[in-house]
């Protein structure tokens, strides 16, 4: 592993990304052009030779050699890294979101950039020179510069900003899209399942707020969980939940599935509006996470991280996408990438810890291809065995037909910020984060006192065959762990997998007063609530 690790820098100091020898005439730059046009975990360089990849449990990113498919030892970075992207000169910018930094790779050196909470999408500029990031915590994208760490500009746009775009204006100028992770309240409502509205903010490369696309409700329910964007010829595509609060609740229509696109300037060009889990279109799917679209807009392809699928699309006519077929993928996929000639797919599975290489020129050929491995597990098995099920819809024992997943309502172990109505009442979906220091009892009713009991929910809301031999005990009754050795990996999960986001600190704040404060806070018990 050193001899790689050595071979790996040696590498990044002759410029590994632009300029390296390789067998084999280089294909050519890729659909998101030789810069870092698009947000997300995987992304191919500009010249087509290699990708990288973030392995966020593991704080590292990888190099993967396209021509020998083979992967380098994995580089450290900045803690839970989101976002990669390549510049130019060869340089690696990766978002650690734990660590609310920006890691840079450039000529063997790594440097750490300090930026602000919970930092999720990015792109560069097209000489590479500065990012474009999203602070999903502060409600703000920020555009750094990489040599010296300055924020050169930055714009407030809303609640929870993630997944990023940068695409050309008609002039040529650079624009910056994004997605924001939770719908917000919609003027003019009727009913709980048109209340709430996805939204897209636009920018232009000084950060000044251009406007908004809006994704209006589906018949199906509103637009939620904003995870993935990508852009072609003015056109934004949106990969997204439908969230259906409205009773009755029923399993498939709770949650599901659907891919937008609108034009920039609106109305431009026609929409796409697709639910992707009508039966009229294709079979169930969970978790929509990311898109990308071949270099002549012909084609769509959709990672399900809950289906551990990629799904295909032919967008010929925007207004009538036709489904090519489906490619099996690695454990919980996150991020897809592809070559330039459209024909080859790169997966980020985020919890088999590999890429897969998926040969997607022909639909009537769908097999998962070969997959590379790209960084060790870190988790106990306990813990990755209960964030396996906690994501896996197509498990039947979480979901009849894998329509929905824990994760479905719980993105990131938060809130999908929507108001079920339940026959107990209107309930709130409620953050998962530190249970083991706030509960019980848990859920919005209270009505648990282990964690185990949310299996009621398995069985009743999500329709799943369940994780025990037997009939569970009631809630509030008879222990339900240690019954079933899964259900309590999902349990010491649910307790003990996710980290609480970073806060932002107050722009211009006393960091003195600001470290006394959390003291008080917690010595006062005030995370109790």
């Amino acid at each position: 592993m050193a001899r790689r690790h050595a071979r790996l820098l040696a590498l990044l100091v002759v410029g590994a990304l632009g300029g390296v020898a390789c067998r084999g005439t280089p294909p050519p730059a890729p659909a998101d052009g030789p810069w870092g046009a698009r947000s997300g975990p995987i992304v191919v360089t500009g010249d087509g030779r290699a990708l990288w990849v973030v392995n966020p449990d593991a704080d590292s990113v990888t190099r993967v050699d396209l021509v020998t498919r083979e992967a380098d030892a994995p580089l450290p970075v900045a803690a839970e890294p989101w976002s990669v992207a390549v510049g130019p000169d060869g340089r690696v910018v990766v978002t650690g979101r734990a660590a609310g930094a920006l890691t840079v790779w450039h000529e063997g050196a790594r440097r750490d950039l300090p930026i602000g909470a919970e930092p999720a999408g990015l792109v560069l500029s097209q000489d590479g020179r500065s990012a474009f990031v999203s602070l999903s915590a502060e409600g703000r994208v920020v555009r750094v510069d990489l040599d010296d760490g300055r924020v050169i500009a930055a714009a407030e746009v809303g609640e929870a900003p993630e997944a990023l775009v940068a695409f050309a204006a008609d002039d040529g100028a650079t624009l910056v899209a994004v997605a924001h992770l939770r719908a917000r309240p919609r003027a003019g409502a009727t009913g709980p399942d048109d209340a709430r509205e996805g939204w897209v903010t636009v920018l232009d490369a000084d950060l000044r707020v251009l406007g908004e696309l809006t994704l209006e409700p589906y018949d199906a329910g509103f637009a939620n969980v904003l995870t993935g964007l990508a852009a072609h010829d003015g056109r934004l595509w949106v990969a997204h939940a439908l969230n259906s609060p409205g009773p009755p609740l029923a399993f498939h229509r709770t949650v599901s599935a659907a891919l937008s696109a609108s034009s920039w300037p609106p109305g431009t060009a026609s929409e796409t509006r697709l639910h992707l889990n009508d039966p009229a279109f294709s079979t169930p799917v969970n978790g929509p996470r990311a898109v990308a679209l071949t270099a002549d807009g012909a084609r769509a392809f959709l990672v399900l991280g809950g289906s551990d699928q990629l799904m295909g699309l032919d967008v010929r006519d925007p207004g009538a996408p036709r489904l090519l077929g489906f490619w099996p993928t690695g454990a919980n996929p996150r991020g897809v990438a592809l070559s330039a000639d459209g024909r080859t797919a790169y997966v980020m599975n985020y919890l088999s810890r590999d890429v897969s290489v998926i040969d997607v020129s022909d639909p009537r050929h769908r097999r998962g291809g070969r997959r590379v491995p790209v960084a060790p597990e870190t988790l106990s098995p306990d813990v990755w065995l209960g964030k396996r099920l906690f994501h896996h819809a197509a498990d039947a024992r979480m979901s009849t037909l894998g329509w929905i997943a824990c994760a479905s309502c719980h993105e990131g172990g938060g809130s999908d910020g929507t108001t079920w109505l339940t026959p107990e009442g209107p309930q709130q979906t409620m953050p998962l984060w530190a249970l083991a220091s706030t509960g019980p009892p848990f859920h919005a009713a209270a009505t648990r006192d282990e964690v185990q009991d949310f299996h009621e929910d398995i069985e009743r809301l999500m329709r799943g065959s369940g994780l025990l031999a037997g009939t569970a005990y009631p809630l509030l009754g008879t222990p339900n762990g240690g019954r079933s050795s899964a259900l309590d990996a999902l349990a010491e999960f649910v307790l003990h997998g996710f980290r609480v986001p970073g806060a932002p600190v107050a722009r211009g704040a006393d960091a003195t007063a600001v470290a006394r404060g959390r003291v008080v806070f917690a010595n006062a018990g005030c995370a109790a609530c």
